[in-house]
């Protein structure tokens, strides 16, 4: 920085972690003004996953349309759940984010993965107050997935064997002699292998 601008000053720790609380707090303000003028009918979007230290995170989305017809999308919580991850914390979780939002009584639909837990949470959150009759959509790419996963499984052993070659061509050297054969060939444009991913 000194080099960049030297009549800039580098603030402390301690300030840099005010500034973040300022800034945290007057963009949540903002978010709950913006939540209560503009979201009557608010749709959830709701996944658990798992970080790389093996620890259960909730992340909650909303998503509504405002009388203008914006669509307003924000990311309200990503918080930390402790195992056991049963459908009944997972509901009581969900249901004290509705709360601190003030979402009450506006919130129409929540969509989930097709997880047994997710499923669940309804009945126990359907008994809250402010949450009666929501109603779940399951993720359509989720669903799709697993059905392709199903119909895949007739073909598993050509499966494996395309998973084999597309491996063989993870390495440097064999990417290389595959362009080269291509470029030999006369291919227009270079064919790179897709790698695999089960989602």
């Amino acid at each position: 920085m000194a080099e960049f601008d030297p009549s800039f000053i580098i603030p402390g720790e301690k300030k840099i972690r005010t500034m973040i609380v300022k800034s945290y707090k007057f963009n949540r303000e903002n978010l709950q003004n913006l939540l209560t003028n503009t979201a009557e009918n608010v749709s959830l979007t709701i996944d658990l996953w798992s970080s790389k230290a093996k620890h259960g995170y909730l992340g909650v989305t909303a998503t509504w349309i405002t009388s203008n017809f914006e669509i307003k999308d924000t990311m309200l919580e990503n918080k930390y759940v402790s195992s056991p991850h049963t459908s009944e914390i997972i509901a009581n979780e969900l249901h004290q984010c509705i709360e601190t939002w003030n979402l009450e009584n506006h919130v129409t639909s929540i969509t989930t993965d097709n997880g047994s837990n997710m499923v669940a949470i309804f009945p126990f959150l359907n008994q809250k107050n402010g949450c009666e009759n929501i109603q779940r959509l399951p993720y359509t790419v989720h669903t799709l997935q697993l059905a392709i996963g199903k119909g895949l499984a007739s073909v598993e052993i050509l499966v494996a064997r395309a998973r084999r070659l597309i491996n063989f061509f993870q390495y440097q050297k064999q990417v290389e002699r595959l362009e080269q054969v291509q470029r030999k060939l006369g291919y227009k444009d270079i064919l790179r292998c897709i790698q695999d991913v089960s989602t």
